[in-house]
């Protein structure tokens, strides 16, 4: 699929494209379009996709001299410009047609049935890789090299760091697969009174420790710190199962430290060394290469910044103008520059792994403030929903803030739009207030 462009890699795109194109037929017979960007939040974004514009325009001239990897900076910024606008819009588009069509409560449920299949298929894929790469069980590598003959599913098994990737090309992307479905997954907990209803979260928990996604970990805790919270404030039988649950977590702790003090000491010493974004000293065998890079393509994009902070230098433009401020420290030693970043015969531009930063960078300090004004909205209206829709539907906008949690702190280490969860919840909150006309 290599036509989709960045999207190549998103299998899910194609069925969205065709969904797409049917939607639009259907409108042109009947006659009649349903376009939901006159709605809050969303129409602040609106006015982020026009400052995109805007600083296209202030920086043409500049634009017009860049080239970098086979690519000038026109094309660069139309097919940026072409990615931001598939998945905020054209996607966005048909995720709230099909909401209106049938129904907030309708669509929600069958998008969380549709995420725990999908965490099934993934947990025993991830069961059997995992026997694979740790135990090299040749049972479970036949049983692995099975799912090949899927579509759009190509095996690949991490025998090096024995990090699992599932059905996923890579551990950060099946973390963010995680990320998305981890409120749908703890909504089973509000939703079911059968005794399995914390497996589908904990299988979540599970996975994400197993792929060793640091990141996702992360915003993982960050996402269970949110659910719990807010469960424990507005659900009374939630608070006493988990008050007993904590109980019984309590005295198991206690008894493993007594018994295995030091084995418990090293597992939390690894986990915090692991989670250490900041360690950049040489090491073959530690994460230090990915942080060095990170830390040094963040710190070359903020130096643009500094001398672009009003408009920034064009959406998509970043790398032209960053790609000769690399700090050394973040080169020495470190074979992703010269062998890929830096590398003109590899036509992908290297990642800014910060959307925040991104956005200061290519649309300045306007397109900024834009942006968080954005995401504030998104945050003030879940909390509103939270707190007014009618107890037997507020698992909905609960689950919504617990995702978001997830998808804003995730893109402190990405920088795409190109997040489809993201962008299916938020057509969720545009609609929720008509479950019982909750006035914002």
């Amino acid at each position: 699929m290599g036509f989709l462009g960045e999207y190549s890699r998103e299998s899910s795109s194609l069925f969205f494209l065709i969904g797409i194109v049917l939607l639009i037929a259907n409108d042109l017979f009947r006659g009649k379009v349903y376009l939901p960007f006159n709605k809050a939040p969303y129409n602040v974004f609106v006015v982020f996709l026009l400052v995109i514009f805007l600083s296209a325009v202030v920086n043409a001239s500049n634009i017009t001299g860049y080239y970098f990897k086979q690519t000038n900076g026109w094309n660069r910024y139309i097919n940026q410009s072409i990615s931001v606008l598939l998945s905020s819009v054209m996607f966005f588009y048909l995720f709230c047609n099909v909401i209106k069509d049938y129904g907030v409560v309708k669509v929600f449920v069958k998008i969380r049935k549709t995420f725990f299949y999908s965490l099934l298929i993934v947990t025993t894929y991830a069961f059997f890789e995992y026997l694979t790469i740790t135990y090299n069980l040749k049972f479970s590598k036949i049983i692995v090299n099975l799912f090949d003959y899927l579509p759009f599913v190509k095996v690949k098994l991490d025998y090096n760091l024995s990090r699992i990737s599932s059905l996923t090309y890579e551990p950060p992307a099946l973390g963010m697969y995680l990320v998305t479905i981890s409120g749908f997954m703890f909504s089973y907990i509000l939703t079911s009174k059968k005794n399995y209803r914390f497996i589908p979260f904990f299988i979540v928990v599970l996975l994400t420790l197993l792929s060793k996604s640091r990141s996702a970990f992360v915003i993982i805790l960050a996402q269970i710190s949110v659910a719990i919270f807010y469960t424990y404030m507005v659900d009374r039988k939630f608070r006493g199962v988990f008050n007993k649950i904590m109980i019984i977590a309590a005295v198991l702790f206690a008894s493993i430290l007594v018994f295995k003090t030091e084995a418990v000491v090293q597992a939390v010493n690894s986990r915090i060394q692991a989670l250490n974004f900041a360690d950049t000293k040489y090491s073959t065998n530690n994460y230090s290469v990915s942080n060095k890079s990170r830390l040094g393509i963040q710190y070359a994009n903020y130096q643009v910044f500094l001398e672009n902070p009003i408009f920034g230098v064009g959406w998509g433009q970043q790398t032209y103008e960053s790609k000769d401020k690399y700090p050394k420290w973040a080169t020495k030693n470190n074979y992703e520059f010269p062998q890929i970043y830096l590398n003109e015969n590899i036509k992908s531009f290297p990642p800014g792994y910060n959307l925040y930063l991104r956005t200061l960078t290519e649309t300045g300090l306007i397109g900024f403030i834009v942006f968080s004004a954005f995401i504030g909205l998104v945050f003030y209206y879940v909390l509103k929903f939270i707190k007014n829709t009618k107890k037997e539907h507020k698992y909905i906008p609960l689950t919504m803030l617990i995702a978001f949690v997830g998808f804003f702190l995730n893109w402190l280490q990405i920088d795409s739009f190109r997040i489809f969860g993201f962008w299916l919840c938020l057509s969720l909150v545009i609609h929720i207030k008509k479950l019982n006309r909750c006035h914002v």
